[in-house]
């Protein structure tokens, strides 16, 4: 049976037939999320599953078609299809044009299989199945923006188009501002996403919603747990757990940032910061009483602040700028002292340079895995400091042993790493 799979899949006829196969599945997708919304809401939706895997085969036959009679083909099919859409929104009258816009992605969707942009279509197709899923959680998201959050968006977004290009490409005393932009651009994206998520979560758990404001600020966290955890003494456990476990989401954004500008970097980060966020996981949930129905909400501001993104850009440049500088006349113990420093700030400044760095090497593997460490650790620390400063004295003895886990953790993560490497 193996050696015949083996046979057909590298045969002609897989290669005839493998565009349509892939073409049912996405179609398919699509169209059982439009299935499941007419079931469970009852109301009249345009196409089910059998609709969209023929609209997304439609495409794929034209294109299919047009290889023969040239692209024009699939232009008047795309028409004609279209029009047929519109046809049936006059005649049936169905609320919106979701459904129908969702059509046309589809048939689209088929065309990409045909040409066997098999990656692109699948990312399209998760993605529409994506929006057409969370549709309640997008329109709660819109109804608790404020018009300072819909200005502050516009703002970094037009700044963004219009200061990007401007931006030189060189480098100026080993800083580009362009890099050092795209950089700003990323981790406000990253911050945005957190923000979203912390608004559709912002009635769900203290420490599942402790969680996911970590994506934006576990310092954040931090504090605005151990200020209520003076007025709210009854949900002291569960304040320990959500601060503990924002600061292990810490070690996972650390690790994707690093990621995005090294690979070869970042996998000698997995093992010392995976489990440094295993250990401060499960000593978050040891400590939370899920069983308490209280809510808390977490004090976070919204990240695309065009303020926040030009003291980022600047912070960056002026670590970045420091660290070729300190490494370059003080060595790698200069470059912890930054680090160290850094930490108490901001730790994602410090990890982009030393994987900067690192792509440049003008700073060794050992070296940028020491000082994005060092950073995390020094970070971890402010955060325990913040539990004593600003929280009870309850706070701080829950919250203590999931933090020794957390250091303990990449202890342990680094002593595996250097047993591996040797």
């Amino acid at each position: 049976m193996v050696e015949f799979l083996k046979e057909f899949i590298n045969s002609e006829a897989w290669k005839l037939y493998q565009p349509y196969f892939v073409s049912i599945i996405l179609g398919g997708l699509v169209g059982i999320e439009r299935e499941y919304k007419k079931q469970r809401e009852g109301t009249p939706v345009f196409g089910g599953v059998r609709t969209f895997i023929l609209i997304s085969l439609l495409g794929t036959l034209s294109a299919h078609i047009s290889s023969f009679f040239g692209d024009p083909f699939i232009y008047i099919i795309l028409i004609s299809f279209s029009a047929l859409l519109v046809i049936a929104q006059l005649f049936e009258r169905l609320p919106g044009l979701t459904s129908e816009v969702s059509a046309i992605l589809t048939f689209l969707i088929g065309v990409l299989c045909y040409k066997e942009e098999f990656q692109l279509a699948a990312a399209i197709a998760i993605t529409v199945l994506f929006i057409l899923s969370f549709k309640e959680q997008m329109h709660k998201f819109v109804k608790h923006l404020s018009l300072e959050d819909l200005f502050a968006f516009l703002k970094f977004a037009a700044v963004t188009v219009i200061l990007y290009p401007l931006l030189p490409d060189k480098s100026f005393y080993g800083v580009n501002p362009r890099e050092v932009w795209t950089m700003v651009v990323i981790i406000s994206t990253l911050d945005f996403l957190g923000y979203f998520l912390t608004k559709i979560a912002g009635e769900r758990g203290i420490l599942f919603t402790g969680l996911i404001g970590g994506l934006v600020s576990s310092t954040a966290v931090a504090a605005t747990f151990s200020s209520l955890s003076k007025t709210n003494r009854s949900l002291i456990p569960e304040y320990a757990a959500g601060i503990v476990g924002a600061s292990a989401i810490m070690f996972p954004r650390i690790t994707f940032l690093a990621g995005i500008v090294n690979l070869q970097f970042t996998k000698y980060l997995i093992m010392p910061f995976l489990t440094a966020f295993l250990m401060g996981i499960f000593f978050a949930y040891r400590i939370s009483n899920l069983e308490r129905e209280e809510r808390a909400k977490v004090k976070v501001k919204n990240p695309y602040e065009l303020s926040n993104a030009i003291k980022f850009s600047m912070f960056y440049a002026f670590i970045l700028f420091i660290s070729r500088n300190t490494l370059k006349y003080l060595g790698d113990y200069g470059l912890y002292i930054v680090a160290a420093v850094s930490g108490l700030s901001d730790v994602d400044a410090i990890t982009l340079s030393v994987s900067k760095l690192f792509t440049a090497s003008e700073v060794s593997l050992l070296t940028g895995i020491v000082t994005v460490i060092v950073a995390a650790t020094v970070n971890t620390f402010l955060k325990w400091f913040l539990t004593i400063s600003m929280g009870s004295r309850e706070l701080f003895k829950l919250v203590t042993p999931g933090f020794i886990a957390l250091i303990g953790g990449e202890v342990l993560g680094v002593s595996i790493l250097i047993a591996i490497l040797h």
